[in-house]
């Protein structure tokens, strides 16, 4: 549950700034600022990015925004940055700077409701920074206030239409969730009540009538589509609009690679593939052989050469830990496949075993 709260607020890093009612956007030259650093952040130019980021900070001294943006920045540089990385410091640092300048905000008469909204942002992204990387412990503080800022976000929604991304992320998920996972009925009890079908609407509404949140809003359609609504062709729909803008965004990439390829539409995941075959970076190298492996066994029909692929991808499992859980459980489900074709029963229920253990999607063990 404490995931499922962090969830909701991931990647709505751009939630405020998009409301004309904030001073920061009363300015025109900084909202074009804050455009061009996040968009630049997202397709993976950091060199622009940090510099426009520096910009704003001379721009709007004292504010959260650039610090917010600074973290951002630190994240997606160094994707995936897991816990060990030196550049965690600059990360946490930056946060910590956006939390402790939200607050002075929020002590203001007229920045109450921009304090609170890069407090919780900060929180959350930090918090699922740590939960992503199988530390949830280091969240726990902030569980309380991320829940209360959450609802305070849920009543602004009419006053800021871009709140209906995070109210449709809470009433989908509060319900999907509990639906899909019985056993949190009781927790759920806790919280506010969700509405699934509304909270899809919210979502719906925010992805195309949104500006600075449409981006992540299509990201999470995508991923509710695979993980509750089972619908893989609209998932790979919208994943499709997030690669087609940010081609060079490893996380995109491989969210949509994953999805092309358990929609057999294995023509188009070899052709993007083939670009990563000769990269230096061991994630992308990652993703490299967790695509060859499943082209090996599926299209290729090349099941030898399908193993070596899926063991060195398990392998890499040491390298970033639960970041590569996804990788490593469609790793486990392809092993299961080629044992099962081999007649080897007992090996193919092992490996399936521990696809399911790493899998956060049902359709990858599954897939036949």
């Amino acid at each position: 549950m404490m995931k499922l709260i962090l969830t909701i607020f991931f990647l709505s890093c751009t939630l405020l700034l998009s409301s004309g009612q904030y001073s920061i956007l009363e300015q025109p030259e900084l909202l074009q600022k804050v455009e061009k650093c996040l968009y630049a952040t997202y397709g993976f130019r950091f060199d622009e990015a940090g510099k426009i980021k520096e910009d704003l900070k001379i721009d709007l001294p004292g504010h959260p925004a650039p610090y917010f943006l600074e973290a951002l920045v630190v994240y997606w540089e160094n994707f995936p940055l897991l816990p060990d990385d030196a550049e965690v410091v600059n990360f946490e640092k930056a946060m910590e700077k956006t939390i402790a300048l939200s607050k002075e905000l929020k002590s203001q008469p007229d920045g109450e409701m921009e304090g609170i909204f890069f407090d919780l942002h900060a929180r959350a992204f930090r918090g699922m920074f740590w939960a992503d990387n199988g530390r949830p412990g280091k969240v726990i503080a902030d569980i309380d206030n991320l829940y209360r800022s959450t609802m305070q976000g849920i009543e602004m929604k009419d006053q800021f239409n871009e709140f209906y991304f995070s109210s449709g992320l809470y009433n989908y998920y509060i319900d999907a969730y509990v639906e899909k996972h019985p056993i949190y009925k009781p927790v759920s009890l806790l919280f506010r009540k969700g509405n699934r079908k509304k909270g899809l609407q919210e979502l719906e509404y925010a992805s195309k009538n949104s500006t600075y949140i449409k981006y992540e809003s299509i990201l999470f359609m995508s991923l509710l589509q695979l993980n509750y609504e089972r619908d893989m062709e609209s998932a790979l729909d919208y994943m499709s609009v997030l690669y087609n803008h940010f081609p060079e965004n490893i996380y995109y990439l491989s969210q949509y690679l994953v999805i092309l390829l358990h929609s057999k539409h294995f023509a188009v995941a070899e052709a993007l593939n083939s670009k990563l075959g000769t990269s230096n970076n061991q994630f992308e190298l990652l993703i490299y052989n967790m695509t060859e492996g499943f082209l090996n066994e599926n299209y290729r029909n090349t099941s030898t050469v399908a193993e070596k692929n899926y063991l060195s991808v398990i392998k890499s499992y040491d390298n970033f830990g639960d970041i590569a859980n996804l990788y490593v459980a469609i790793a486990y489900a392809g092993l299961a496949r080629i044992a099962d074709k081999e007649g080897d029963m007992q090996q193919a229920r092992k490996f399936r075993r521990r696809s399911s253990r790493y899998a956060s999607y049902e359709f990858i063990p599954g897939f036949r």
